[in-house]
């Protein structure tokens, strides 16, 4: 190996890490058919989201937020991401943003429709719930799997920012 291929070797990993950490473009609606933009949503707050894409992933998502509302700074944005792209065609999108109404009212859960910007933000394809902290510039802290438990509650709790 020569030393010129070296620097190389090196950099292209570090590369590969800041752009998976970096924020992405996306506009999705949300279950009021609301359209929400990266800005919008990383609009200088701490981000603590709620994502999932399985047919329990409201459930999850209705005790995370109770929990979140409660213990959460009022500073940090709550929102949830409904990767939907499982969704069979002859289900009507209708039926799925009032159900999200229903359960989730006054949280903003946007519909990934395609589950291209629920992969872009790195979440685990097949989870039930998984809940991620971003900073204010939509760099995402960490990603903690699982039902909302008073340890997972304290490790989401870890990772906000000051």
């Amino acid at each position: 190996m020569s030393r010129s291929t070296l620097p190389l070797i090196i950099a292209f990993p570090l590369a590969f890490a800041v752009a998976a950490n970096a924020a992405i473009d996306f506009t999705l609606d949300d279950q009021y058919e609301k359209p929400h933009t990266q800005a919008d949503i990383f609009a200088g707050r701490a981000v603590v989201m709620m994502a999932g894409m399985e047919r329990k992933t409201p459930d999850a998502m209705e005790a995370w937020d109770k929990a979140l509302r409660r213990k959460a700074p009022p500073t940090v944005l709550v929102v949830g991401l409904s990767n939907l792209e499982g969704v069979p065609f002859f289900v009507p999108k209708s039926s799925i943003k009032k159900a999200l109404v229903k359960q989730l009212p006054n949280t903003v859960v946007l519909c990934d429709w395609k589950g291209k910007t629920y992969a872009k933000l790195g979440f685990p394809k097949g989870s039930t719930i998984s809940v991620a902290v971003f900073d204010a510039h939509g760099k995402r802290l960490g990603v903690v799997d699982g039902p909302v438990t008073d340890e997972r509650m304290a490790q989401v709790l870890a990772l906000l920012p000051p």
